[in-house]
């Protein structure tokens, strides 16, 4: 029983390890955040809270092509652009 709950939180560990999000640039009129391909979750997750800060809601205005992560290897980094706009 142990060391299945050591196991499980070495694993949900890895996993917010994997969901990283590097905020690049931010301002009122939008964010702009780089994360590993497979967690566009946590760059949408990340332009909300930003945006409802000044009582906007965010809107893609771009999105990268995958490249090679600088932070992990043999995963993919994306980089999002959002704007902020009138909800």
């Amino acid at each position: 029983m142990r060391y299945s709950r050591l196991a499980r939180f070495a694993a949900l560990s890895l996993i917010f390890l994997a969901a990283s999000c590097t905020v690049r640039h931010e301002s009122p009129d939008g964010i702009t955040v780089e994360v590993d391909a497979n967690q566009r979750a946590a760059a949408d997750l990340a332009a909300r809270e930003h945006c409802a800060k000044f009582g906007k809601k965010p809107e893609i205005a771009y999105a990268g092509q995958p490249a090679p992560s600088p932070r992990l290897l043999f995963l993919e980094s994306l980089v999002i652009s959002y704007k902020c706009v009138a909800k």
